[in-house]
């Protein structure tokens, strides 16, 4: 007759299907989170578009002039005062001033071949310790370039000035105005940050699920078609 096991072996088995039920387990959890992340990993990419056209484009910039004072910056390479110089220069700051229209040129917004161009008509005065105070106008062929600049977590414009007329300028002083007026726009205005990531984001209350979801724009894309500009926005979601 066959005897009952000992208590030995016993506790043995015991120990036997406690660890083998262990790591079917932790096998199986494994198992179920490798699942889960290959899902995840499966879910697209949350995009958002903005598509705006060249009229709202231009309606923005009616709006600065409508609006707000006309954007301005100083020139101050190759001796020109700097606005508020006490003595007679204080009453000829050299700056430039963008302006809505100039002499039937008016500043706007076009698309052309994949590019965004258009005149930029400006105004300003340069104070010269020779010539004395020199009032100018113009405007210029202009292109803007756009891109996702990942250090400043924004979508950046650069402005390149292709041509830039003057008038109602000295010759002698044509060329030195030139040079002021390009590194002007070169090196004190660019680049431009349009839209930072954190002004696209937000947060989203989900009153029935008791929580709130943050919706983090993670990138800018933009895309240009000979009618329009598209953002193509890049979202992740996050508990708020």
């Amino acid at each position: 007759m066959q005897g009952k096991p000992s208590r030995g072996l016993r506790v043995i088995i015991f120990i036997i299907l406690l660890v083998g039920v262990s790591s079917f387990d932790s096998a199986n959890a494994q198992e179920s989170t490798a699942t889960r992340d290959r899902r995840a990993s499966n879910v697209p990419a949350a995009e958002a578009t903005v598509t705006v056209n060249e009229q709202f484009l231009n309606s923005f910039l009616a709006a600065i002039f409508d609006n707000l004072q006309e954007p301005s910056m100083p020139l101050t390479i190759g001796g020109a005062s700097s606005p508020g110089t006490q003595g007679p220069s204080a009453q000829c700051a050299s700056e430039i001033r963008l302006k809505r229209e100039v002499e039937g040129v008016r500043t706007a917004v076009h698309f052309e071949n994949g590019r965004i161009v258009g005149p930029l008509a400006f105004a300003g005065a340069y104070s010269s310790s020779i010539l004395g105070c020199i009032e100018f106008s113009g405007w210029a062929d202009s292109e803007v370039n756009l891109e996702f600049n990942s250090d400043h977590r924004a979508l950046v414009a650069r402005f390149h000035l292709r041509e830039i007329h003057l008038n109602n300028v000295p010759a002698i002083a044509n060329g030195p105005l030139l040079n002021m007026v390009q590194t002007a726009i070169d090196r004190r205005y660019n680049p431009v940050d349009l839209f930072t990531l954190e002004q696209l984001s937000t947060t989203v209350n989900i009153q029935p699920a008791k929580g709130a979801l943050k919706l983090r724009a993670k990138e800018i894309r933009p895309e240009l078609t000979p009618s329009a500009l598209t953002l193509h926005i890049t979202y992740e979601f996050v508990k708020g």
